[in-house]
């Protein structure tokens, strides 16, 4: 009996970019908050770890750096886009909804209260390639 995996969109996502380009590497960018002292994260977020672990992507490359976050800087810029001249009333309207729609995630990097203070998050860039598992990895 072959076995099917069950997937979260995210991952469905991944790996139909992945096998759409067998022969390429596919850039990821996985933003982690800073916890453990500020030491970078060891492992990959769990989105994935999971396709790693089904052996359905393989990881070719994987860089760590601490930036700003861009998950952050790009839900400011969509709410924003229509504001002529964003004030930091509509920073904090902005980001108690950020905040709200955070609640239940494993996101904990919070934007500051400052206007456009975006948190500093570890970003782990990782090349990715889709792995063509064998038949007899499939059957179970």
């Amino acid at each position: 009996m072959i076995c099917i995996p069950t997937l979260s969109l995210k991952q469905l996502a991944i790996l139909r970019l992945a096998k759409k380009y067998p022969s390429k590497t596919i850039k990821l960018y996985c933003e982690m908050p800073i916890i453990n002292h500020g030491e970078p994260p060891t492992e990959y977020a769990a989105v994935i770890q999971k396709l790693i672990d089904l052996n359905l992507i393989e990881v070719k490359s994987k860089l760590m750096r601490l930036d700003f976050s861009r998950f952050q800087k790009k839900s400011w810029t969509k709410f924003s886009i229509d504001i002529e001249h964003p004030s930091i009333l509509a920073w904090e309207i902005w980001r108690d909804k950020y905040i709200t729609r955070q609640k239940g995630t494993n996101r904990v990097a919070m934007p500051g209260e400052e206007f456009e203070d975006f948190s500093y998050v570890w970003i782990q860039e990782i090349r990715v390639q889709a792995v063509q598992p064998c038949e007899d990895s499939m059957l179970k």
